[in-house]
């Protein structure tokens, strides 16, 4: 086997494996180990084409880079890649499935996938992404590392679905690295699965970014470690009232709410979650154009918490409810800090209830409010102990204004 001297070219990770560059190609290693001698592209196989429309396989050619692709691939067909091939990928190339397309990226425990980019850095290419359902759609013991650049489906080294478009792939056994932006980012409506044994590190931003409605799609059994936001980020969109239910589950990973959601139908939040909610964020709970409930129960040995991303107050907005009579609408050993931010038109309380809205708030402990802890407004319903049977601290305005 040759040896090269390149060093300056090798991602950190690569060079701190050094050590494995005398063994076999194909001897078993983890997924994670990645040969330095991979880095090597003397003998690549340019790619220039724009556009997969015939079904091609991309088989292992060299020791070194076996593809090294100059632009955003369309893929119309069925694209297979073997165990032990290295993709490297110019400044904004990338791999792109459409609907009459197909991306089967399967490696080998110690002979994995390599998709890289050809400039050594991250956001050095747009990532891959997939904007169609085929089940054929599979990336497993594949490294995906340094995409992220500017795409219109969103950055990501994975994109999986757009507005327009639902995608579908199974992701397992994976390294998700170094991206410029987000590991991974899902679209609403699209899916990941057999989402297994993947480890998702270092990148920019989230490792996993997606609609909220798609949460409860989310399972333990990966590890997500030394991102720049350690969250899975799920978001919203203010011009619309979400109509599906959304769950939150308790995972080892804490979710992070970021802008505004509008539910129009049930959100849960099971005992033991860990919710953060992002700068400004805000949830409301809506009775008027859906049929919004909000239930959040912990435990005494299972408590949920919501808290702002930093500490601090006024960090968010609030948890608003807004003519939601439901009587499901329960706060239950939960710990609510960090919000009652203002934007101008209401800074009533972190948690508010307007509107005729219902409420029920027990064992819970409500502090670090930059506004009130609860208001309630005149017509609104609640428990007749929601003042001592409830833990207040810190709040700027008081802990619960009775309209």
């Amino acid at each position: 086997m040759k040896s090269y001297s390149t060093l300056s070219k090798l991602s950190v990770v690569t060079a701190a494996l050094m050590l494995f560059s005398a063994c076999s190609k194909n001897e078993d290693v983890t997924p994670n180990n990645i040969m330095a001698y991979r880095n090597d592209n003397s003998q690549s196989q340019s790619l220039d084409v724009t556009t997969i429309s015939t079904d091609m396989v991309l088989e292992d050619r060299v020791s070194g880079v076996d593809y090294t692709i100059a632009n955003n691939i369309q893929v119309n067909a069925n694209l297979t890649i073997k165990p032990g091939v290295t993709v490297a990928f110019k400044d904004g190339a990338g791999i792109q499935v459409n609907e009459q397309g197909s991306l089967t990226a399967i490696g080998a425990n110690g002979n994995v996938i390599l998709f890289t980019s050809a400039t050594d850095k991250r956001s050095g290419w747009k990532g891959i992404t997939i904007l169609n359902s085929n089940a054929r759609n599979v990336i497993s013991y594949c490294r995906v590392e340094q995409g992220g650049a500017a795409n219109s489906f969103g950055t990501g080294n994975i994109i999986v679905g757009s507005k327009d478009k639902t995608g579908e792939v199974e992701i397992s056994y994976s390294e998700i690295t170094a991206s410029g932006n987000n590991g991974i980012l899902i679209a609403e409506g699209s899916k990941v699965h057999g989402f297994t044994g993947n480890k998702i590190h270092t990148n920019s931003s989230f490792p996993v970014s997606m609609h909220i409605t798609d949460a409860a799609n989310m399972t333990d059994g990966n590890q997500m470690v030394n991102n720049g936001k350690e969250f899975i980020q799920v978001t919203g969109d203010a011009r619309f009232t979400i109509t599906k239910e959304i769950s939150l589950k308790k995972l080892n990973e804490s979710f992070l709410v970021s802008g505004m959601i509008v539910a129009g139908n049930k959100f849960c939040v099971a005992a033991g979650s860990r919710v953060y909610m992002d700068n400004g964020a805000e949830i409301i709970i809506d009775g008027y154009t859906g049929q919004g409930t909000f239930c959040a129960i912990g435990s005494a040995s299972s408590p949920i918490s919501i808290a702002a991303i930093y500490n601090g107050t006024g960090m968010w907005k609030n948890i608003r409810f807004r003519a939601s009579e439901s009587n499901q609408n329960r706060i239950e050993y939960c710990t609510i800090s960090g919000g009652g931010a203002s934007d101008g038109s209401n800074a009533e309380g972190m948690i508010s209830v307007v509107d005729n809205a219902t409420i029920v708030i027990r064992n819970s402990t409500i502090i670090n409010s930059a506004a009130t802890g609860i208001y309630l407004e005149a017509n609104a319903a609640y428990n007749n102990d929601i003042l001592s049977g409830n833990t207040f601290s810190n709040n700027v305005l008081g802990n619960v204004h009775f309209e």
